[in-house]
């Protein structure tokens, strides 16, 4: 058996979640770390090393929000930077990969036990058809598999969180035109992530002639589950342009291998997510309902999907 691997993933900044996999396998001793800074990051790296691994480690993969030039790590959500030299003298190793945050949560989807997802619409899996992932985190996160056609699979990443966001009825129509009155412009991401939850929010306020009172997505989620109509309307709202997203993405990309829906807002949400809403918008696509109809549609029930998809690329 070849040397572990270190994986890191700082998806959840300002923590940093750490494993170590050998030859591919599913990751092992998960730990969290606080990292607010630079010193606190570097001192979980050696922490994790000095008291998880028997010897230095192979090669480290990374995930993050964020992307690469060259050398350079561009992360979001984090107050220092990176680049490969630096973790490439930080852990002792010469191979360094970095994949942003939602390409390594594709990566794993192959690998998902059927017991890590549950199917919410659509037809039977087809194998080695293109897949989508899809997901409401700090962002919008997606990215697509391709198969090599010999069980292998190649990881796209995509930022269609930032395409315009469409709308059915004239209640969405105004909902967005109070969003940018608010920010100025109005992408898919601004109404479907975390802090768009927020916007969701204060939109359904201005739009009802209320005065706005600033929550955010946890305390949103928490008055749903009290029963506040309003509260329960955002997620729904939510729910139904994530619906849209999802279809459209079926047919721009052909995704015949299936929607996988997952990231920390779905997390959050649980079971206020209406399966029903989902449907119903998924699934209004005119000429094209047949279509995607076939196409099945899963949310995904697996923690830490990012550090499994980071294993995946040393089978």
């Amino acid at each position: 058996m070849g040397a572990y691997v270190l994986l890191c993933d700082l998806s959840l900044a300002p923590a940093v979640s750490l494993a170590k996999t050998r030859d591919g396998h599913r990751p092992e001793m998960i730990r969290r770390y606080a990292c607010a800074d630079r010193a606190a990051f570097e001192a979980a790296i050696q922490t994790y090393i000095d008291q998880e691994m028997d010897m230095a480690p192979s090669a480290v993969a990374m995930s993050g929000r964020g992307w690469q030039d060259r050398e350079k790590l561009y992360l979001q959500g984090v107050a220092f930077e990176l680049n490969r030299d630096d973790m490439r003298t930080l852990a002792g190793v010469q191979r360094v990969n970095f994949l942003n945050n939602f390409v390594a949560r594709a990566l794993a989807v192959p690998r998902l036990p059927r017991a890590d997802r549950y199917q919410v619409v659509g037809g039977d899996v087809h194998d080695d058809s293109v897949i989508a992932v899809l997901g409401p985190h700090h962002g919008l996160g997606l990215a697509a598999l391709v198969s090599d056609g010999v069980g292998g699979w190649a990881a796209l990443h995509g930022e269609g969180g930032h395409s315009d966001l469409a709308v059915k009825t004239e209640h969405e129509w105004r909902l967005v035109e109070a969003m940018r009155a608010k920010t100025g412009y109005v992408s898919r991401e601004t109404g479907i992530s975390v802090a768009g939850l927020s916007d969701i929010w204060y939109a359904l306020h201005v739009v009802a002639g209320d005065t706005p009172s600033p929550m955010t997505a946890v305390e949103i989620i928490a008055a749903a589950r009290e029963g506040r109509p309003r509260a329960r309307e955002a997620i729904d709202v939510m729910t139904g342009w994530l619906a849209a997203m999802a279809s459209d993405i079926v047919l721009i990309m052909g995704a015949n291998g299936g929607v996988y829906l997952t990231g920390a807002l779905l997390d959050m949400i649980g079971d206020l997510f209406n399966e029903d809403i989902f449907r119903t918008r998924y699934l209004d696509k005119g000429p094209r309902t047949a279509y995607v109809s076939a196409v099945p549609v899963f949310r995904t029930q697996s923690a830490d999907m990012e550090l499994a998809g980071l294993a995946t690329l040393f089978e």
